[in-house]
């Protein structure tokens, strides 16, 4: 008896969203232009319900490292440094008329979250060179081609090996990205967003 709410709720959900999925095949489909304001609708929802939770994310991000402050848990010194960055920059936006774009904001941005992201990006390279040490390796079954095709894309996505290669490379590797690659890309992405939602309505109904 106790089950059975959950198991209620789980069902509503998944009709919800198997309803809001048709809505958005359907609106992209000709002759079907009437869904496009009931989509439409369900993206503003969409985004009104992800600000909230996005404010009760920061609530609950304060009160942990508030909590861990008051108790003096480990690494409390970070958790003072965070709420007080995560307080300067909510209220240069809020106190300047300027709002987002006020310039403290944008000093934020360009002078701390920029080169974070930037370094982070930069370490991929890394992460991608062990990868290919560990899989594209000439003796395992395909990894010749593999590797040879991460080399070519390699050579074209990197400027100063790009200019000692013949200019016909750089049509090749056009086609290479924009044909196969991209081809394989959407199938990827297809597969796994149809994996996802499997998945998902799996775990819902409980039959996982």
């Amino acid at each position: 008896m106790s089950s059975s709410p959950p198991v209620r709720s789980n069902w509503l959900f998944a009709i919800l969203l198997m309803a809001a999925l048709i809505f958005v095949v359907l609106s992209r489909v000709p002759g079907w232009a009437g869904f496009s304001a009931i989509v439409r609708a369900g993206y503003e929802w969409a985004l009104l319900l992800g600000g909230v939770a996005l404010l009760l994310g920061i609530v609950n991000v304060l009160w942990l490292h508030m909590r861990r402050i008051a108790l003096g848990q480990r690494d409390w010194v970070l958790s003072l440094a965070l709420i007080a960055m995560l307080i300067a920059v909510a209220g240069a936006g809020l106190l300047s008329p300027a709002g987002a774009t006020s310039p403290l904001l944008e000093w934020v941005f360009d002078a701390v979250i920029a080169p974070g992201q930037a370094a982070l990006f930069a370490l991929l390279v890394f992460f991608m060179a062990a990868a290919a040490f560990q899989y594209l390796r000439i003796g395992r079954r395909g990894g010749a081609w593999m590797l040879a095709g991460f080399l070519v894309i390699l050579a074209a996505q990197t400027p100063f090996i790009f200019a000692w290669l013949p200019p016909e490379s750089a049509g090749v590797a056009d086609w290479l990205l924009n044909a196969p690659v991209m081809a394989a890309l959407r199938g990827v992405l297809l597969g796994g967003s149809l994996a996802l939602l499997v998945v998902g309505l799996r775990l819902l109904l409980g039959r996982l």
